[in-house]
């Protein structure tokens, strides 16, 4: 059985970066490989019966420093819902946008692929467990321009697209409030 950390850089290799029939042949995330192979991503897990969000918080503190592109923070404990967990980003979110820091939350409980993301074979996570992605709010959306620019979303499911592309670009007026 993996660990966990395993699990999130083979869901990486064997997944994200593996080209997809879906997408026209284009991995599902087409920098994730970059990330991994160059030492940019940094894999942090939360044990069994340590707080999250101020681990969470912790790492959005000194991301910056870090020299990562992103930082996943990995937690087996459940207890923290799917709407508990998109709370926390999502209040989050409101603080760190503006110093350029944009967290994700996925939860198995509150997270599913599109069908068509799943015809990338068959892998999965030999652990189940909660994730909060942190990255440079300004970089991701350049990524995101670039590749919209391509057509890259244009067979993306319209659900998913809503629930990470648009719902990313709505915290675009935190920066002008300042």
């Amino acid at each position: 059985m993996r660990t966990i950390k395993a699990d999130i850089l083979s869901w990486s290799k064997d997944f994200l970066e593996l080209p997809n029939a879906a997408l026209g042949g284009k991995p599902v995330c087409p920098y994730a490989k970059k990330a991994r192979t160059s030492g940019l991503l940094d894999i942090i897990e939360v044990e069994l019966g340590q707080d999250l969000l101020p681990k969470i918080i912790s790492q959005c503190n000194k991301f910056k420093n870090t020299g990562k592109e992103i930082c996943i923070i990995a937690c087996p404990d459940l207890s923290v819902t799917a709407d508990e967990l998109d709370n926390y980003v999502h209040a989050l979110n409101h603080v760190c946008v503006p110093q350029d820091i944009y967290l994700m939350a996925f939860h198995p409980e509150g997270y599913e692929e599109p069908v068509e993301f799943l015809e990338n074979g068959d892998w999965e996570s030999d652990n189940e467990f909660l994730m909060v992605l942190i990255q440079s709010f300004e970089k991701l959306e350049q990524a995101s321009a670039s590749l919209e620019k391509i057509g890259f979303y244009e067979s993306w499911d319209k659900d998913y697209y809503e629930s990470t592309v648009t719902k990313r670009k709505t915290y675009r007026r935190l920066l002008c409030e300042e």
